[in-house]
This record gives structure tokens, sequence and C-alpha cells, in this order.
């Protein structure tokens, strides 16, 4: 029998989705224009209602594969495009899937320390105001975020039985076709389980292994079939960008500005592209060329590109101020900076405190919490790609504020 949501956890869900909408609110009708990956979602969702293809090809055009969106998200859009793609539709469908992490980050947290500490940290996810703002986006990192948090909750309580592993393997796959940043999320989940409850749940693991290799098998087909390979993205692109990301032009040596000069050479014979077909193909071999410029540059001077990456991980942390471009000022990014860090400070000692504590799924925050910052140091980093960690962050910074109540509890009381 599933348990009844906490009221408590219940009114933050509830606040949260209001939250979201009041973003809604304070975008429309531009909805952010800066963030121009929503207009690429968007087309890529009338494909699928128009032309029932993964395709950014509209009317009478010929189909144009797509080598940089997966299709997750633009799944997820279809059938809030039937009627044309309107915002306030996609805001409020996003408000609820906020609405409903909040309920899982409650329910999960409750089986880890105990239900004050589960409303503190459904408190803390319907509060922090990157969830809401970007639901009011078209973008894929909230429901990417959603996804991989339900994921590693199948994980954590994954049965004996082979069949057990079918929702945890079908969850990994949705996550990574939402947006493939999150794939290490589960087997980074799967290793205190499987250190922990060993054979018991070995049959089921591996039945998640094979859904989600099954899951993700037509996606490898469209790209293999369209591009010869069986993955294609951006990798390269965030590589090369990631090196010089926070350097002045005045910076650079004589050898990584060739490297730049040559970068920018390549993405200007993209640009200069016309046919949209072409494009595609085009994109894939830009990604290819700036893979192998970034690890030129790297290996010319990997000890600076390991130290430029404090600077990239203050940027993936407490970058993206949630407000519009124009509003951002120096005091709004002050305040978004240090909330953030001591979020962050709070959350991974509060997660440590949490494992040490208990065994097993007690770990999984702090696994998923170091996972995001290990596989993105590299890249170029944005405040919302470690959104799918925040709720991870919320549970260790809730155990941790907790903790430390119940031992001042105790000193007073002495």
């Amino acid at each position: 029998m599933v348990a009844r949501p906490d009221r408590v956890v219940v009114f933050f869900a509830i606040l949260a989705a209001l939250f979201a909408v009041a973003y809604g609110i304070y975008l429309a009708p531009q909805w952010d224009p800066s963030r121009d990956d929503q207009v690429q979602y968007l087309a890529l969702a009338r494909g699928l209602v128009e032309r029932g293809e993964f395709t950014r090809a509209t009317g009478a055009e010929s189909f144009i594969p797509e080598p940089l969106r997966f299709p997750g998200y633009p799944l997820f859009l279809a059938p809030l495009c039937i009627a044309g793609c309107a915002m306030w539709p996609i805001a409020v469908a996003q408000a609820a899937l906020l609405a409903l992490l909040v309920l899982m980050v409650g329910g999960f947290m409750a089986t880890l320390a105990g239900l004050g500490t589960a409303r503190l940290a459904a408190a803390l996810v319907a509060l922090h105001p990157a969830f809401a703002f970007f639901a009011a986006h078209a973008l894929s990192d909230l429901l990417a975020t959603v996804v991989a948090f339900a994921g590693v909750v199948t994980v954590a309580r994954v049965g004996p039985r082979g069949l057990d592993g079918i929702a945890p393997g079908a969850l990994a796959a949705a996550a990574t076709l939402v947006r493939p940043f999150v794939a290490f999320t589960f087997p980074v989940a799967a290793i205190p389980v499987a250190l922990t409850r060993g054979r018991a749940v070995r049959a089921s693991l591996v039945v998640a292994a094979l859904t989600f290799v099954v899951a993700l098998s037509p996606y490898v087909a469209y790209v293999e079939r369209a591009f010869g390979r069986p993955v294609v993205g951006s990798t390269g692109a965030q590589l090369w960008l990631g090196y010089f990301q926070g350097r002045d032009e005045a910076d650079l040596d004589a050898f990584e500005r060739a490297q730049a000069d040559a970068g920018r050479a390549d993405l200007a014979r993209f640009d200069a592209v016309s046919d949209r077909v072409a494009q595609a193909s085009a994109f894939v071999t830009l990604d290819d060329q700036l893979r192998q410029r970034a690890l030129a540059l790297i290996a010319h001077d990997p000890l600076g590109f390991l130290g430029r990456g404090v600077y990239r991980s203050a940027q993936l942390w407490a970058g993206d101020v949630p407000l519009r471009p124009e509003h951002v000022g120096v005091a709004a990014t002050v305040v978004w900076v240090v909330v953030n860090i001591m979020l962050l400070a709070l959350g991974i000692v509060g997660a440590l405190r949490l494992g040490r504590r208990g065994r097993g799924t007690a770990w999984m925050p702090l696994l998923v919490i170091v996972a995001t910052w290990v596989f993105s140091y590299p890249l170029w980093a944005e405040g919302r790609f470690a959104l799918p960690a925040r709720p991870f962050l919320a549970i260790g910074a809730a155990a941790f504020i907790t903790d430390l109540a119940r031992e001042r509890v105790t000193r007073l009381a002495r």
C-alpha cells in the first residue's frame, strides 16, 4: 500500500507549482527569448506533431535529421503543441512536474531521515527559485531533473525479482533521452544498492541495464542511419567552450590564440552552410573539430585547465540568476552566488553525514552530487546544468540543518 503524502509536503508541492506560475507571469509574454534553446525544442515538437518525424523541418521541406537535441523533451512537448505550442500550457504542465518533484523529495527523504527532515528538504526544493524559473521555460532541465530523481528512487527501492528492474531501466533511458547529461545518475545510484544488497538485486540490475539498452536502441538506430555513428551531440563544443570559459583574449598564449581563431573559423564555415539538410551533417563535423581542438588545448596546458575548473564550478553551482537578463544586477548576482555556495557546502556536508549515519541508499545523495560535479568539471558550465543535482543538495542541506538543531537542543537540555 502506498503511503499518503504528508500534508506539509503537499503544501510545499502546491507552493512550488504556484511559484512556477508566478515566474510565468513574470516572463510573459516574451518568455525569455535570450534562451534560444527553447526555439529548437519547440521546432522539434512541431515536427513530431505535424510530420510525425523527429526533425526541425517544416511544411514541404525535406527531412532534416537532428544532430544536437535528444528526443525526450520534444516528445513531452508534443501533446502540448497540438494546439500550437503556446507557452502557458507548457509552463502549467511543468509547474505540475515541479510539484511532483517536491512530493518525491519529501517521500524519499522520509525514508532516509524521518518526516521532519523530509519536510525541510521539500521546502528547500519548493522555495529554491531555480526550479520554478526553469519550469517556466521550454527547456529540458526540469523534466530531466524529475525523471532522473524518479529513477534514483526506483533504484533505491528495487526488489529481488528480475522484473523489478524494468522501471529503473526505463526511467534511466527516459532521462537520458531528455538530457544525456544525467545518464551517469543511474549507475552511480546503483553502486550502493549493489554493494549492500548484492545477490538479492543482481537480476533486477541486469534487467534494468537491458531495459536501458532496448529503450535507447530506436534513437541509436535513428542517429546511425542519419549520421553513420551511434551517438551525436555537442560534447566537443562544450569542451572547447569550457576551455575558454572566463578567460580574456589578452590572457591567451600564442598556441591558445591560434586554436581560438581556428575554432572561430570552424564556426564561421558552419554558419555559412545555408542548406538545412547539409547543416545537420555540418554540425556533426563542427563538433568533432572543436573536440579535437579542445583536447589539443588541454594537452597544451592541463594544469591551467584543471585550475580553471574552479571558475566553471562556480558557474555550475551559482550561475544563472533566475531573472530576466535586463534585471540581473550586481546585488542580485552577489546574493545568488552567496546563497548557492552556502547551500552547496551544507548539502555536501549533510549528504556525507547522512551517508555515514545510514547505509546503502543513504549514500545516494552524496554520490549524485559528486558525480555531477566531476562529470561537468571539464565542460562549459551554466547554472541550469546543476538542476538535476539540486534535489540531492536539498536533501543534504536538510539533513545538516536538522542534525544541527537536534545537537543544539541536546546541549541546551544538559
